[in-house]
């Protein structure tokens, strides 16, 4: 799948120890199938150029025995992160408007 700079983020941070690779980008899909890793790729200038990939996507595979709990990991460490931003905005706003 294509994720952007924040879905990586929260991906990275629901997944200690995900491997984030560089070139070639698709060997992350035999990581996935033959060795049952998550893996990303931050992409290749040919597999850009061949699926009109975006400058600021990256690629992820995960393989199907583990998406439920990919899914279940990152759905908490996205809640989480909302809280942490709600917090960090809200004490932005305080101290912006502090005299």
């Amino acid at each position: 799948m294509r994720v952007n700079g924040r879905q990586m983020m929260v991906l990275s941070d629901a997944l200690p120890g995900l491997r984030i690779e560089g070139k070639p980008q698709c060997h992350i899909v035999a990581l996935a199938k033959e060795h049952g890793e998550v893996a990303a790729s931050v992409g290749c200038a040919l597999s850009r150029a061949r699926t009109g990939m975006r400058a600021d996507e990256m690629t992820v595979a995960i393989p199907g025995g583990r998406l439920a709990a990919v899914v279940e990991a990152v759905v908490r460490t996205a809640g989480v992160d909302t809280v942490v931003a709600k917090y960090a905005a809200d004490d932005a706003r305080r101290f912006a408007s502090a005299p």
